[in-house]
């Protein structure tokens, strides 16, 4: 795959990062294991948030620090390229980009199997009649295959948003609201409530 095409996504500092285990990943064959260690460990923090706290935190001593990541990369099966990248986030004190960073991975994981990566973001985790639902839509809007991530953001008030690289469909109620502000602002009103 020529990632020529993704070189703005690359250019950021999250870029450089996944660009980096992409190309770590590729070149070692485990591609498919590092997209399932990201899931895994978001599914590992939302379930241990203070282990997430201690783990993010500047308490610990740099080898404590590498210490308690290699035991979690351990206990989750991580693959070893990721279990080395999450140790280097950690000791580069760069985790708190991580999100981006996946998401960057996402994105060129799925242009290099030829697939598409599509967020889709709720108020609340959707059932999963309507994630078959919002699958259905993703199927017709597209021509590649979709891999879609799940993902609950109180800010968008209610109802949905569907993002991918080139195409956001935001149907969230703050959306809405934000463009009703815009709205009134041009016809002159700055506050709906006055």
């Amino acid at each position: 795959m020529n990632l020529n095409n993704l070189n703005v996504l690359f250019t950021s500092l999250p870029g450089r990062y996944a660009k980096a285990l992409f190309c770590e990943g590729k070149k070692t064959g485990c591609l498919d294991d590092i997209s399932g260690n990201f899931e895994k460990l978001g599914t590992f923090f939302k379930n241990n948030l203070q282990l997430r706290k201690l783990l993010t935190s500047d308490c610990l001593n740099k080898k404590d620090l590498d210490s308690c990541w290699l035991t979690v990369g351990e206990h989750l099966s991580f693959c070893p390229v990721f279990i080395a990248f999450t140790r280097q986030l950690v000791a580069n004190r760069r985790f708190g980009i991580l999100n981006r960073i996946q998401h960057v991975f996402g994105v060129a994981f799925a242009k290099y199997k030829n697939k598409r990566s599509v967020i889709v973001s709720s108020v609340v985790e959707l059932l999963p009649e309507q994630k078959e639902r919002v699958e259905n839509i993703i199927a017709k809007a597209f021509k590649e295959k979709a891999i879609i991530r799940y993902k609950v953001n109180e800010k968008i008030l209610a109802g949905i948003k569907i993002a991918s690289e080139e195409l956001v469909i935001d149907a969230s109620a703050a959306a809405q609201l934000e463009q009703l502000s815009r709205f009134y602002k041009t016809i002159g009103i700055e506050d709906a409530r006055k």
